[in-house]
């Protein structure tokens, strides 16, 4: 069995309006939160270019992949961050929660264009593999956070494929999809990305074969892992927390086993959370 932590972090786009929580004033203690806990991948929401240079440079041991979701590269992105003393990125790539996935493009009645960026990381010297998947749901239509659900739903079989490495039934590697869903653990997102389609057709799962039902098989890493830490929410306002709002997921396939699920409450030295999102970290073992 190979160990990994994964965390996931929303870490707040660059918003002038923030004031005393402006980025400039968070930024280091988003990166020390990081090297602290010392994740083997770290998916982030929200960083713009500025941001996303800011972390790179303050996670040096980190090599990141992913673009922002608009023209060129620029806006908002969900880039993946793999330490390069334990794992390599083997294949990587960002596609858009839309109609038109593999073009810039808005989704359905979204507010903003909403991404996913992919990551197959391989152990360094060694053939266990790992798909990680980042995204980011829109935080106005719930119709899109759906729709969204799904897409993911049907891309993963295929991102898993991939060059046919090793870990799941059909050669494929164990998924884990991480981000900020927007939405809390049950809704119909949520449920969608399990497997429990509200909507769907009795009969309708399941036309990709056993290989693909089981790579499907989602299950939500805080209800099955061995230890769960820290609160029950996610969300802050950089002062408190604001109670019953765990929007930030992680999402594993059946061959990865959880030991651990933690919300990460960390205060920065002003005494004050580095993000309006709190980070979730999960210990896995493939």
């Amino acid at each position: 069995m190979t160990a990994i932590r994964v965390l996931s972090y929303n870490v707040r786009y660059a918003n002038r309006g923030d004031h005393h929580d402006a980025w400039h004033d968070r930024r280091d203690a988003v990166a020390r939160l990081v090297r602290f806990h010392r994740p083997d991948v770290a998916a982030f929401q929200e960083p713009l270019p500025d941001q996303r240079r800011d972390l790179r440079e303050r996670l040096p041991s980190y090599e990141f992949v992913g673009r922002g979701r608009g023209t060129g590269g620029e806006g908002e992105g969900c880039p993946i961050a793999v330490r390069a003393d334990r794992w390599e990125v083997a294949d990587s790539d960002t596609f858009w929660l839309s109609e038109t996935p593999d073009r810039q493009s808005v989704g359905w009645d979204a507010a903003h264009p909403r991404i996913a960026t992919w990551a197959r990381v391989r152990a360094v010297g060694g053939t266990t593999e790992l798909l990680v998947v980042n995204t980011h749901f829109d935080h106005v239509s719930a119709a899109a956070r759906r729709e969204s659900a799904r897409l993911l739903r049907e891309r993963l079989p295929d991102l898993a494929a991939g060059d046919a490495g090793a870990g799941e039934p059909g050669g494929s590697p164990p998924v884990v999809l991480v981000g900020d869903l927007n939405c809390t653990q049950g809704s119909d997102p949520h449920r969608i990305l399990l497997g429990d389609d509200p909507e769907a057709d009795a009969g309708a799962s399941g036309t990709g074969g056993d290989a693909v039902d089981d790579l499907l098989a989602l299950r939500d890493a805080a209800a099955v892992a061995d230890l769960r830490h820290g609160p029950e929410t996610s969300l802050t306002d950089f002062a408190r927390l604001i109670d019953g709002r765990r929007i930030d997921h992680a999402l594993v396939s059946p061959g990865v086993d959880v030991a651990a699920f933690a919300t990460l409450a960390d205060r920065d030295d002003r005494g004050r959370y580095p993000s309006d999102h709190l980070p979730i970290l999960t210990r896995l073992s493939l």
